[in-house]
C-alpha cells in the first residue's frame, strides 16, 4: 500500500493505492499530490495564507524585549 500525504499550513492532500506502482507511476502521484496541494493553498487569500506561519507583529515585538 502507498499512501502520500502533502500539506503546507491546513491544506493537505492525500493520495492512497494498494496497487503495484512503477517509479514512474509513484512519481507520477507524488507531483499530483504536490501540484493540488500548492493550487489549494495559492486559492487562499493571502491573509489566510500567512495566518499559521509566525508573521505576527506581536512576535516580533517580543524578540525585540
Amino acid at each position: 500500500m502507498l499512501s502520500i500525504t502533502i500539506s503546507i499550513g491546513d491544506v493537505e492532500s492525500e493520495m492512497t493505492t494498494d496497487q503495484n506502482l512503477s517509479f514512474d507511476a509513484i512519481e507520477s502521484l507524488l507531483n499530483r499530490a504536490v501540484n493540488a496541494t500548492l493550487q489549494c493553498y495559492l486559492s487562499l487569500p493571502t491573509e489566510d495564507r500567512l495566518a499559521g506561519f509566525g508573521t505576527d507583529d506581536e512576535d516580533d515585538d517580543e524578540e525585540a524585549e
